[in-house]
């Protein structure tokens, strides 16, 4: 089984960026566009800027950076997103091979993003009393997808369980999907069903 960790590059707090979300739709595992993904791509949008790639989020989005990942490991909310909210990853070379002194672990398409090396409370729930893995040695769903115009991504999305640490009993599911660009050397991550995020990544745009 795989455990995942969210934790910055020095380890000193178990969630800096708060990367904490919502159960995902039956639409998050498929990649299938919501009903409000035309309000999400809005050009008056936010416009996040990561290495090459642009992306487009609603208006009133934040961003906040991983210390220590020299920018290549940031997370973009909505406005007033509190722990179990949605929310997406974006991820560069330093944080997916990072150096030894940086306590996390490589980046592999074979398993989910969980580059930490502890066990994470529950992404879920607000308390510590669940952590959070990753059981299948599969994805539920992968394939390509496109990530603005020129630019294919290998796309998957994993299943994740919340347990209860006292019993190891299930307590929750989610899905985290990924869309890895190896060329460009960037990693999309949603943490559980962040609506319309599929025309969002669509609709990416390149220098």
């Amino acid at each position: 089984m795989i455990t995942s960790s969210l934790r910055p590059l020095t380890l000193t707090a178990t969630a800096l960026l708060a990367m904490t979300i919502t159960a995902a739709p039956a639409s998050a595992i498929t990649g299938t566009a919501t009903a409000d993904t035309a309000a999400v791509t809005a050009a008056a949008g936010k416009k996040v800027h990561f290495r090459s790639m642009t992306l487009t989020f609603p208006p009133g989005w934040r961003v906040a950076k991983a210390a220590g990942a020299g920018g290549d490991w940031i997370s973009v909310k909505p406005a007033g997103c509190g722990r179990t909210c949605a929310y997406v990853q974006l991820v560069g070379p330093k944080v997916l091979k990072p150096g030894p002194e940086d306590f996390l672990e490589t980046y592999r398409t074979s398993r989910p993003f969980a580059p930490g090396t502890g066990v994470p409370t529950c992404r879920l729930t607000t308390g510590t009393e669940d952590g959070e893995r990753f059981p299948d040695r599969r994805p539920v769903a992968s394939g390509t997808r496109k990530v603005g115009a020129g630019h294919t991504a290998q796309y998957r999305a994993w299943r994740g369980e919340c347990y209860s640490m006292k019993t190891d009993k299930k307590t929750r599911t989610f899905v985290q999907r990924e869309w890895y660009l190896p060329k460009e050397r960037i990693l999309i991550v949603d943490s559980s069903g962040v609506a319309g995020l599929d025309q969002i990544v669509k609709a990416a745009t390149w220098k």
